[in-house]
């Protein structure tokens, strides 16, 4: 009976354990999805992620790529414990290169549109590849021994006819043996064959050699005379990124996959590996998480299942991310196009707004503000003169003084701007841009236009958008005056300083001016 009682004890002695791992795991899920879900800045993501992923799983580092397709590279801003060491693994295996890693046959209609397409090739020989298709074959043993593809199908696009025919051969190389019982004489009627059925231009036999990490061409029919090669070598985050599969290694340099490079370079030395891919709502992959040596052991099933249940956090956070810095960017390049199209109304003028900005990001900076505000600021400067759109060109480009009645005229600009920008919809912390922007021309004293605003009365920002507009002005030729130097335009400032201009402002100008020299 107490061998009962005591063999019952220790299975709930284990379920509890058990239970106890479960949610701890469950709770560091929590956490991490806590912590990630509320930051939209990129860079800042990134190393919270790196950071929190490590501590969960226990591991020395860890490591988010971005897929780049259009580049074909994994990239990192930040590899954690490497800082100043920005990672870039190049994709760029070829279309049969991703076919030989994913074990799949592919199918591409127009080439050149494919992120994963390697033109390399092409210029070595001067061929322009439109349509391939690529099909991997096996050993025995079920490894990748290499791989068919054929180039250009005369009718524009392979079928699914044409697929077929393929695998079949694929399967007959299969059938063959394994890869040092291939013959080229045995081969090569085969392919040719192949792209005689097919009816396409080019028909190649690619064979993998693991200890170079390459594909290279054993039969190249209708490309005599060049052999072809391809590498392979693209790490394990590499791999993860190609086949869209999570790979768990424990013991890295056991594997032919791992690439040895970056610790003979650094110093370090990898263990053992889990890497898996992140994937967006479409499932295409964004990214690959890769975390390395777990301290103390190796990396369990529990830390990948971990691992892929925390990369659909990270896939939505990223993704969030990205989505938030590129609307952010193009709202800027945006901003910038409306800042030009008013520089256009005259090329004496040209870069103005561009300018102004960039003296006014600087006093700010000298002054201590945060990225938040020097972003409002920025907003506000580039658009600070949008309101001249309305005013006439013979009045804008009058070479000497103008008449009261002119002058009158030139100050409707600063309402146009507040009127124009109070109808665009701008995001919440820019809602102060309309009046930042058109307070450019008031003045401490009362004296500016077109409110007549007081010191306490004009927004700080605009007080430094002033500054940065008469010190552009003044130094920049215009219709009524040549450019001036800094040091006189300096001069002209100060003596305002307390009448119209702020004078910490000012001092923070002249301090930027002469740092950037």
């Amino acid at each position: 009976m107490e061998g009962v009682l005591s063999e019952e004890t220790s299975d709930l002695k284990k379920e509890i354990q058990q239970l106890s791992a479960e949610n701890e795991r469950l709770t560091k899920f929590i956490e991490i999805g806590e912590a990630i879900f509320v930051e939209r800045n990129i860079d800042q993501l990134l190393p919270l992620i790196m950071s929190k992923i490590s501590k969960a799983l226990n591991a020395d580092r860890s490591t988010l790529f971005l897929v780049d397709w259009d580049s074909m590279e994994l990239w990192t801003k930040f590899a954690e414990g490497l800082e100043s060491d920005r990672i870039i693994i190049q994709l760029k295996m070829g279309l049969v290169g991703v076919s030989v890693f994913t074990r799949q046959l592919i199918n591409v209609t127009n080439a050149y549109q494919d992120p994963r397409f390697n033109s390399n090739i092409d210029q070595i020989t001067g061929f322009r590849t439109e349509s391939v298709i690529s099909a991997p074959f096996f050993d025995k043993g079920n490894e990748v021994m290499g791989a068919l593809m054929l180039l250009n199908k005369k009718t524009g696009f392979f079928t699914k006819e044409d697929e077929e025919k393929t695998l079949e051969t694929a399967s007959r190389l299969t059938e063959m043996g394994c890869v040092t019982d291939l013959d080229k004489d045995k081969v090569k009627p085969l392919v040719y064959d192949l792209r005689q059925s097919t009816e396409c231009e080019r028909g190649s036999l690619f064979l993998i050699d693991r200890e170079k990490g390459e594909l290279f061409s054993l039969v190249a029919d209708g490309l005599e005379g060049h052999e072809i090669h391809l590498c392979l070598n693209l790490g394990i985050a590499g791999l993860v990124a190609i086949t869209g599969k999570e790979i768990n290694i424990q013991d890295a340099y056991a594997d032919s996959r791992f690439d040895k490079s970056k610790d003979e370079r650094t110093g370090y030395r990898t263990r053992c590996i889990l890497c898996v891919p992140i994937k967006d709502q479409s499932g295409e992959i964004i990214g690959v998480i890769e975390t390395i040596n777990k301290k103390g052991g190796i990396f369990t099933d529990s830390d990948k299942d971990l691992l892929k249940a925390l990369s659909t956090f990270v896939a939505i956070s990223t993704e969030n991310a990205i989505l938030f810095h590129e609307q952010h960017r193009q709202f800027k390049r945006i901003l910038e196009v409306l800042a030009a199209s008013i520089d256009a109304k005259d090329p004496l003028t040209a870069g103005h707004s561009q300018n102004v900005t960039k003296y006014a990001v600087g006093i700010a900076r000298e002054l201590g503000f945060g990225e938040t505000e020097i972003d409002v600021l920025t907003v506000a400067a580039l658009l600070h003169d949008y309101g001249k759109l309305g005013i006439a060109d013979n009045i804008l480009k009058k070479p000497g003084k103008l008449t009261p009645e002119e002058f009158e005229h030139i100050k409707e600009h600063v309402v146009n701007t507040r009127n124009i920008l109070n109808k665009m919809h701008l995001m919440r912390k820019y809602r102060d841009v309309p009046l930042i922007a058109s307070c450019h021309h008031e003045r401490l004293n009362g004296s500016g236009y077109t409110d007549g605003l007081k010191a306490h009365e004009t927004p700080f920002m605009a007080k430094i958008i002033a500054v940065a507009d008469v010190f552009e002005a003044l130094t920049s030729k215009r219709y009524y005056h040549e450019a001036l130097s800094p040091e006189k335009a300096f001069d002209i400032l100060k003596q305002d300083v307390g009448t119209k201009f702020d004078e910490n402002i000012v001092i923070s100008l002249e301090r930027y001016w002469y740092k950037k020299l």
